[in-house]
């Protein structure tokens, strides 16, 4: 696996099993170590730095957040994932963290849904059509195969152009939310967009915009599940107001580990992003990228 892989969008697009992700997602989350998260923000946007590493191996990632670009044609998140052997320090693989990091929170997003007891099926709701969506869509759509998907966004074309791919219908968000079993909130929304008092019972909530100013749920939402299922748990108490009112929460590594949460009547899972996930993509990524190498 000697060389440096650079690897942009459609190449990353191109190797990603996300089945095989996820298993790496498990390994790195119970064997992986993680430094705390730097992040700054700056004219509106934000920017963070994250470190982790596992036998081997350091993952760096270098990424923002600039709630100004959609409007300019560019992506909403954009930046660098790297990751270098811990031995030499070589850089072992380059990638566009966009990609990157859609793949690897859709695929932590599949684990967690797991982790609350989803085994597929099912009314899907996506609520955004921008990166995230769209991943989570070709994640959850490959592995628990919905018998329907329903999407709504403020931005309708993306919603239309979306809703086609995956042979998807377009909703209301009021009609989204008390149709769907299963809920995904990709949004940069700075107002609740997840409303408890129009959720069924039983439904399975996973809110992956952040950080703040975003704020995708409301009181309700965490009154009814009492326990919220994270990614980390430092990151979310300081990263977002999701959390906030929750009775308990529960990182998933420690769900893996057997520690359990005392859901009420829905269940939620909040992502804000957590090191050892860009590690098991960027592993992934080097992987799949050598066996494809002729050399």
């Amino acid at each position: 696996m000697n060389g440096l892989k650079i690897l942009e969008g459609h190449t990353i697009d191109s190797l990603v099993d996300p089945k095989a992700l996820i298993d790496n997602i498990r390994e790195a989350l119970l064997g992986g170590r993680a430094v705390e998260r730097v992040s700054m923000e700056e004219s509106g946007s934000w920017l963070g730095l994250m470190g982790a590493s596992s036998p081997g191996f350091f993952a760096v990632k270098i990424v923002g957040v600039y709630p100004e670009n959609p409007a300019r044609g560019l992506p909403l998140v954009r930046g660098l994932l790297l990751l270098l052997s811990a031995s030499s320090g070589e850089v072992l693989l380059a990638a566009d963290a966009g990609p990157a990091t859609g793949w690897r929170t859709a695929a932590a997003t599949a684990l967690a849904l797991s982790l609350m007891g989803y085994s597929g099926g099912g009314v899907l709701g996506v609520i955004g059509a921008g990166v995230q969506a769209r991943y989570h869509l070709e994640v959850l759509s490959r592995i628990y195969r919905p018998s329907r998907i329903i999407i709504t966004s403020r931005t309708r074309a993306r919603a239309e152009a979306l809703a086609s791919e995956y042979g998807a219908e377009l909703a209301s968000l009021e009609d989204l939310l008390s149709a769907s079993q299963v809920v995904v909130s990709a949004t940069n929304s700075r107002e609740p967009v997840v409303r408890g008092s129009l959720l069924r019972s039983g439904v399975l909530v996973a809110s992956v915009g952040a950080p703040k100013p975003v704020r995708e749920l409301d009181g309700t939402v965490i009154e009814r599940s009492r326990c919220v299922l994270v990614d980390t748990r430092s990151g979310a108490e300081r990263e977002t107001d999701d959390v906030k009112g929750a009775r308990e929460v529960v990182e998933l590594r420690e769900m893996l580990e057997g520690r359990r949460c005392e859901w009420g009547d829905i269940k939620v899972y909040k992502s804000v992003g957590y090191s050892p996930l860009d590690l098991a993509i960027a592993l992934h990524l080097y992987s799949r990228a050598a066996k494809d190498d002729p050399r």
